[in-house]
């Protein structure tokens, strides 16, 4: 297969994440549930982005020095 000439490899984002979705769900909206399955993919994609994004930011919480906590809020 030919790799995608011009395109870069952003860093996933919640907000691409988004974005993806609203442009799946106009999909759906257009050309009908045959691309539901695609949209819910992505639905879960979202999710599990920001499960782990919690998790990460919590176990970052718990392993700062008790006295830099306060400052990293």
């Amino acid at each position: 297969m030919e790799d995608w000439q011009g395109r870069t490899r952003e860093p996933i984002t919640e907000e691409r994440l988004e974005k993806a979705l609203n442009v799946l769900a106009e999909i759906v909206r257009e050309h009908g549930p045959a691309h539901a399955p695609l949209l819910e993919s992505m639905e879960q994609e979202l999710a599990t982005f920001r499960r782990l994004r919690q998790t990460i930011g919590e176990n970052n919480a718990k392993a700062q020095p008790p006295g830099l906590a306060h400052k990293a809020a």
